[in-house]
Formats: structure tokens, sequence, C-alpha cells
């Protein structure tokens, strides 16, 4: 710790530089936290970290990442050094504002022991006061390399993954290994977005509160240890005050297992929002393969809306199956309202609400027939599927999961995927390597490669174009947009589509 912080004289472990007080961050004082006496205090004017720096880790283990009362104006950022894998045995933000944990590997297993509750804690704690606008960005958390091999095991030694348990927190691009809960969001205006949550044992994600996206995230190999009823996305309202509105789940992607001859297979249901009520949620592009009867669950919903998913047990003529879409009353006698159900694919269909242009299927001929290739879990269209063209467009996103345009020939699909005839352009063009910067953004974007735009859109998550860009000079005065994941769509002269998901902070 006498050295410099350059490459050649680096500092100790990520944990020595907490403890040695080496961030100029803000505290709240005095405490315990109070909203109406509380002010911040600079905790060291003269430390050696400010905010709006970025501190690079080496490799080894730099211990726990325990941050107490840490309010930055401006975010630091904690990141790998190019080809480095540092490695934290718990981060634990509370009472902290404006950090940013990149390309981290989290695990205590390398460190001997599975101790912890969550491998990664955010909280707006009681004694120490709110966080906010805390992200994690490409980090690799895990319990244990490898799934182990028995329940017991599970049980004696799996923690959960992430724990958000505060207001704007950011969730990005993070794999989540045999965990027993993946991703659990507790509070309001978080984003989940891009993560990998392989090999769980309870629920892989949990929505706990309001304007609340859990977009593009893969949620695969649920593990049958317990008694929990396993689910890919809960959600639950009403528990403790909590309010449980305008959500958005799009694109995600929900298998029960990519292998059905592994141990500790059991049922896993897929979205269920039991014990409502939830209110103005979007449920839109997701491919649901679970043999659990419930798909997609609202019990008490209004103004909900679920379009173009792909909703399908893999074994439908198999016990407890087949997957059901269900809007119906709370359990107390609530009635839902207002609600609609639309061009999607499903085993069955029991719906309180509208109901437009949705196909049931099943039998696994069908399955055959209907997509590319059903028992590897490829749920494409094939190109003589009744889907192609059948979705009712006055209900339709404007993309699909793979953020491709669902009226590029017109005629909006049914399901998650719109079926492309020229697979391998589209692809190409998927993979151009377009660069908006900064991403995440706050206030302006700019564009930097060598494709000749002629126009840009933006649109949110429910397919709305909400402003359109000049070809040189992207956007200005993004300040003013909500925090959330944006699909930014980029024309070049020779009127390809590309496309960048974009996270305004």
């Amino acid at each position: 710790m006498i050295n410099d912080g350059s490459l050649a004289n680096p500092f100790g472990g990520l944990q020595e530089i907490i403890e040695s007080d080496y961030f100029n961050s803000k505290k709240y004082s005095p405490l315990p936290y109070d909203p109406q006496a509380s002010q911040l205090i600079d905790r060291n004017p003269q430390a050696i970290i400010q905010p709006g720096d970025t501190l690079m880790l080496m490799n080894g283990l730099h211990g726990e990442a325990a941050l107490r009362n840490f309010v930055n104006e401006n975010p630091i950022t904690i990141m790998a050094y190019d080809g480095h894998t540092p490695i934290i045995e718990w981060a634990g933000l509370f009472a902290c504002r404006h950090w940013i944990f990149e390309n981290i590997e989290i695990s205590s297993e390398p460190y001997g022991n599975y101790d912890h509750r969550y491998l990664v804690h955010v909280e707006s704690n009681g004694f120490f006061g709110p966080s906010s606008l805390v992200t994690f960005k490409d980090c690799n958390i895990y319990n244990t390399t490898e799934p182990w091999a028995t329940p017991e095991e599970w049980i004696d030694n799996a923690s959960e993954g992430m724990f958000l348990r505060a207001d704007s927190l950011t969730a990005i691009g993070n794999t989540i290994l045999n965990t027993s809960f993946g991703i659990t969001a507790m509070g309001n205006h978080i984003l989940a977005d891009n993560n990998k949550i392989i090999n769980f044992s309870g629920d892989g994600m949990r929505i706990v509160g309001s304007h609340i996206t859990f977009s593009k995230n893969l949620i695969k190999n649920c593990y049958d240890v317990d008694e929990n009823h396993d689910d890919g996305i809960q959600a639950w309202a009403e528990i403790n005050g909590v309010v449980s509105d305008n959500n958005t789940v799009v694109g995600n992607i929900i298998i029960n297992s990519d292998d059905y001859t592994r141990p500790m297979i059991g049922p896993l249901q897929g979205i269920g929002c039991f014990s409502g009520m939830y209110n103005d949620w979007l449920v839109a592009n997701n491919i649901i393969i679970v043999n659990h009867w419930h798909g997609i669950t609202f019990l008490g919903a209004n103004r909900c809306t679920i379009i173009q998913n792909t909703v399908l047990d893999p074994t439908p003529l198999t016990t407890p199956g087949a997957s059901w879409i269900r809007i119906a009353d709370h359990k107390d006698g609530r009635q839902s309202s207002d609600c609609l159900v639309a061009n999607n694919v499903a085993n069955k269909l029991v719906v309180d609400g509208t109901l437009s242009q949705n196909i049931i299927l099943n039998d696994l001929n069908e399955y055959a027939i209907e997509f590319v290739d059903y028992s590897n879990n490829d749920f494409r269209l094939s190109q003589n599927s009744k889907l192609i063209d059948a979705a009712d467009e006055n209900f339709s996103m404007d993309y699909d999961i793979l953020d491709y345009d669902r009226f590029f020939d017109k005629k909006p699909d049914i399901g998650a995927f719109e079926f492309q005839k020229d697979i391998t352009s589209i692809e190409e063009a998927a993979h151009t390597k377009l660069v908006l910067y900064p991403n995440p953004f706050d206030y302006d974007i700019l564009l930097s490669n060598e494709i000749q735009i002629s126009s840009v859109e933006i649109y949110n998550l429910k397919g709305n174009q909400i402003a359109i860009g000049e070809p040189n000079h992207i956007f200005s005065n993004l300040h003013t947009l909500p925090s959330g994941l944006y699909i930014f769509k980029l024309y070049d002269i020779k009127g390809t589509i590309h496309g960048q998901k974009m996270v305004k902070m």
C-alpha cells in the first residue's frame, strides 16, 4: 500500500484500498440516517481516488468489496485491467451511489468457502442511508464452477447471485452460475439486461417493485433440490406494501433444461405473477420452454399486455404440462381487467381479457413443422410455418427477440421470432461493428464507425419511436429521458438496418 498505484507499482488488493480510505466519496452524517437531518460530508477530500476515476484491478484475490456509506457525485469505476482476472470474494454496497463494477470475477469459492448469503448485495440501508446508480456489468458471478452433484450439496452451499434492494440499479451482461436464486430486483427503476443465469436451484429472476425492466436475459437449467416452486421469473405484489406496476419483461429466454438426461430435473414455472394486483405490465418477445402449466400466469392484473411470446412445454402430453398463458382474478376475488393477449404461440390459453391471433400447438409433430429444431430449443420459425405473417399487426411489437424489424415485409409473425428469408445477410448486418458511445449515456451520444448512416431512430422497449437523429451528430440533450434500455436503429445508405442497445443512466 506504500506504492503509487501505477502499473509498475500497484496498490494492494481492493479490500486494502477500501480499508485504507483511498476513495474520496461522501458519506451521510449523522447516523443512523435521517432524511431530514443527515447530510453528505466528505470522507477524505485528499484521497488518491476521486469521483470520475477508474480503478484497474490486476490478477489475484482482492478480498471483500465492502462499501458502506460511499456516495459519489460522479461514478467511480472498478474494472479488470486488460487480460487480467481479479477475483472479489463478495461485493456489498450499502448507502452507495455512482459505482460501476465491470468485468470482475465475484466468488467465494477461490477463498475456500461458501459463506455469503449473496455474492452481490446492493441495498438502501436503514442505518447508513439510501443506495442508487450502482452498475454491475460483464461480471462473472458464481458459487462454484461446476454444478453440485446432490441436492444436499446445493442446499448447503448455494447462495444467491445478485440481491438488488434499492432504486435505479443496473445489471447488464453478467454471467451468474450455480446459485440458488439468480437476480432479485427489489426496488424501482431497475434494469437487468443481457444477463445469463445458468444452473440455479430457486428462481432465476425476481421482480419486487415498479418500473423494472428485464430484457434479453438467458435463464436456463433449473436444479430441483427442495420444495420451492421454482420459476424462471417470479414477481409478487401487495406484500409488505410492495407495488408492482409498469414493469417490462421483453426478449428473455427461459429454458428448464438443455439436457434432460441430467439429474435433479423438476418442473420449472415460466413467468409467475401470483397474488396481484399487477398493473400496466408489458410481457413480449419472450421464449419460455418449461414443463409446467404456468408458462405465463397473472392472477390479478389490470391493463397488462402479453404479446408475441413463444410459450411451450417440451413434453406437452406429460405431467404436469402443458404450458399456458393465463390471466385470472386475484385469489381474493378481485377481477382482472383490460388485459390484452395477442400474437402468442402457446399450448393453452386461459385468459380474462382481449384475445387476438394466438395459435395453440400441443403436438410434437406440430413443433417439428413450425420450428427449425425444437428438440434443441431452437424455436425460430421454419420456412413453412403457419405463424409467418399471421400476427395481428395492430397488436405487434416493432421488433422481435433479436431486434429484427417485425414489419420489414409489412406483415409481422406470431411468436418471439420474426422469420428471416435471408438470414445470412441479416446476421452479417447484426454483427457489423457499430459503436455508439458513451454507453451507458446521460446527455449526448455520438457515432464512431466507418459506415455511412442516413438516419437514426430511438425506440423504447414498448416499440414506440421517441426520437430521430441526424446522420453525423447523433443525439443531444437526452438527459430528460427516463433511465432504462433503448433500441437505436441506424439506417445506412444501402437501406440496411443496424441495431444497438443503449442504457440511459
